[in-house]
């Protein structure tokens, strides 16, 4: 597949100084180097079963069938598993919270209409949907989950294959509105994120909210202990320039999406920053067990967010991948590194019909139905 090059800027602006979570004190160093547990860091070659339908199969993975190319990261059982378990590291460092947006200041107290683009496995959804019965919740993906995620689901929830890079996005996309939609780990998936954010908040309710929980792929280390050729430091550059470089799926939205939600016309829009270790390193035990995990996601999903980009963007087979990404899982579980993600939760309010719009104005290179990415690979 010939590489996708970017065509049309993406602002640059990284106005952070608006949020109410984040601190500058560093994370502590666990002094003793301890662990909580043996994990294993070693490369899953584990083949996959035959029986998967509706899937591409490439790299030794699957890939979804429909919009075949749109997303870059597999959709097989093993990702399945690698996502929940994301979810639920997600939802432990946002303390056991789903949504930030004051959703439920809406007029009926909850929100008539929620929606999750890109649902991965739905286990937000479901979360969501059990928690206020009587909303309708969406969740919209190009694939549809497992057939397990499907059991047992409330009655309010509706999952639906949809692509958002679809021009009827830009107007409303149903006969209906939301007055909360929801992304969350969008990175390296879309050409401009900002077509996300307008489109909706053009199928937004008046008053309605929007709330992004997405993370930072640049890694963060304040003492001083993380060297320049540290492996998984020179895998995330390598990722970097895959992605944004040469294919044109940038990673490195969420600092930028504070900025682009008042852009787009989103008002009361707020930040908060959380900071996650990527192993075992830290001496607090809760964040120290938010490292075990956020080691474990990695390693999980390390060839699965590796191979698409590196093929693509350099021809590089999958032999010379995994050899790559040896050194690369070594260095999860080296705890001398006091390294860290920064993962930013950021939601807006689109103005009521009884106030004045925002006057917060658009860069001349802000997408539009006219000169927009969507429908382009579709």
């Amino acid at each position: 597949m010939a590489p996708i090059r970017l065509e049309r800027p993406v602002s640059t602006a990284t106005d952070l100084t608006d949020y109410t979570h984040a601190t500058d004190e560093p994370i502590e160093a666990d002094p003793d180097n301890r662990s909580l547990n043996s994990a294993d860091f070693e490369v899953d070659t584990e083949s996959l079963t035959e029986s998967v339908k509706g899937v591409v199969h490439e790299y030794g993975r699957t890939y979804q069938q429909w919009r075949a190319g749109a997303y870059p990261f597999p959709n097989d059982e093993t990702e399945y598993d690698r996502l929940g378990w994301q979810h639920l590291l997600i939802k432990c460092l946002l303390r056991n919270r789903n949504w930030f947006a004051p959703i439920k200041s809406l007029p009926h107290k909850h929100p008539k209409r929620v929606l999750d683009i890109g649902c991965g496995t739905g286990q937000w959804c479901r979360e969501i949907a059990k928690e206020f019965p009587r909303s309708r919740v969406e969740g919209i993906d190009l694939s549809k989950p497992p057939q397990k995620y499907l059991n047992d689901s409330p009655e309010n929830l509706h999952f639906n294959m949809d692509d958002i890079r679809h021009s009827m996005w830009w107007d409303l996309a149903n006969d209906y509105t939301y007055d909360y939609i929801h992304t969350r780990m969008s990175l390296g998936i879309y050409p401009d994120f900002r077509e996300i954010i307008q489109k909706s908040f053009n199928n937004l309710e008046p008053g309605g909210f929007m709330e992004s929980q997405e993370l930072d792929s640049k890694i963060f280390c304040d003492d001083g202990t993380m060297p320049s050729n540290w492996p998984l430091l020179e895998w995330s550059k390598d990722q970097n320039e895959a992605a944004h470089d040469i294919l044109g799926r940038p990673l490195r939205i969420a600092p930028r999406l504070k900025t682009w939600y008042e852009q787009a016309g989103f008002v009361d829009v707020k930040e908060e920053i959380f900071r996650i270790p990527i192993n075992a390193w830290a001496k607090d035990p809760w964040l120290k067990m938010m490292g075990v995990f956020m080691a474990v996601n990695m390693r999980d999903g390390l060839y699965g967010f590796s191979v698409n980009y590196f093929h693509r963007a350099w021809g590089w087979t999958v032999p010379e991948i995994r050899a790559r990404l040896v050194p690369v899982y070594d260095s999860l579980k080296d705890n001398s590194v006091h390294a860290y993600f920064k993962v930013y939760v950021v939601h807006g309010r689109k103005p009521r019909k009884d106030e004045p719009p925002s006057d917060v104005p658009k860069p001349d290179h802000w997408p539009t139905k006219d000169n927009c990415y969507n429908d382009k690979k579709i």
